[in-house]
């Protein structure tokens, strides 16, 4: 009887331990990405972020350093649809979103409140958005690899882009339209719209010349592609949005699963700063989508699901 004791004790201590170990899988991948440091540490990308940011260093310093930890997020309440991008309108001191499913517009106070809902009509799915001036934005469409512009009525009301001035893509396109364009940012002072696909395989592209494109002054557009900027930055493993500082031109790449948001000089592609969004001890950002920078040089970032946080800078 007391092997049979015995026997049954092993079997309910494996078992619980098996759960245990499941847990802590669960805890450590849902809330931490335990996956993703694993992942980062084995294939050698913590060893070539190491690299990076000694690099940074030795050529001036991070730029990202020293903001404080992202204020406690906000849950934004009121949304049909989930957070997709997010932009700065230095104008009227606000902020910019889009949602999806259904798609939408939304402005908001640099506090994370909701200023404003404009339903969307005539495209189907938007994965990102720029304030291009004045009171025009631009929407990415990474299914149809569309990129739409139009002006943003004084009253909040349904805005149909059926017909607005819209530019289709024909680079970079994916079967999956998940892997598709994922983010916009636009640099004013130097007409300079950035495009960047989300992965397989991570891309940046850079079109010039927008601002001018319908005056008699326009010598057309100029389609770069800077996809190679980030053969120095593989640790920032997808691009989840893109952003300008509109003071130096410097380029904001957002990665979700990095959990990070690396920057890039606008004119030569090199490495400018690092900024983690999970610190050591903090949980990861669910899903950080969309992220922008005020004159200020504060940054707000949004998150899946509808969650608001600021950045303050030093």
């Amino acid at each position: 009887m007391s092997d049979l004791v015995k026997f049954l004790s092993k079997i309910l201590l494996s078992c619980v331990l098996v759960i245990l170990v499941g847990w802590a899988t669960y805890i450590g991948v849902r809330y931490y990405h335990a996956e993703q440091v694993a992942y980062r540490w084995l294939s050698g990308l913590a060893a070539k972020q190491q690299q990076w940011e000694t690099k940074i260093a030795a050529s001036g310093g991070n730029t990202l350093t020293g903001y404080a930890a992202p204020d406690k997020p906000i849950s934004v309440q009121g949304l049909e649809g989930n957070f997709a991008g997010l932009t700065y309108d230095p104008l009227q001191k606000r902020l910019w979103a889009v949602t999806n499913k259904p798609a939408s517009l939304v402005a908001m106070s640099v506090e994370g409140q909701i200023l404003a809902t404009y339903p969307l009509k005539g495209i189907s799915d938007v994965n990102g958005i720029a304030w291009v001036g004045g009171n025009r934005i631009a929407m990415v469409n990474g299914r149809r690899s569309r990129v739409v512009i139009t002006e943003v009525p004084p009253t909040p009301q349904v805005m149909d882009v059926t017909r607005a001035f819209s530019l289709v893509l024909r680079f970079g396109e994916s079967d999956d339209s998940n892997f598709g364009f994922d983010g916009l940012g636009y640099d004013l002072k130097r007409d300079r719209l950035y495009i960047a696909k989300e992965h397989s395989p991570r891309a940046l592209y850079r079109i010039s010349g927008l601002n001018y494109l319908q005056s008699t002054e326009s010598r057309g557009l100029r389609i770069e592609n800077f996809s190679y900027w980030l053969d120095d930055i593989p640790f920032a493993t997808d691009l989840s949005s893109v952003e300008v500082d509109p003071s130096t031109g410097r380029i904001f790449l957002l990665s979700e699963e990095s959990q990070m948001i690396v920057q890039l000089d606008g004119d030569t592609g090199e490495g400018r700063g690092m900024l983690s969004l999970s610190p050591k001890g903090s949980k990861p950002m669910p899903r950080p989508e969309g992220v922008a920078t005020d004159d200020a040089g504060n940054i707000y970032i949004v998150s899946e699901p509808n969650l608001f946080y600021r950045l303050r800078k030093p």
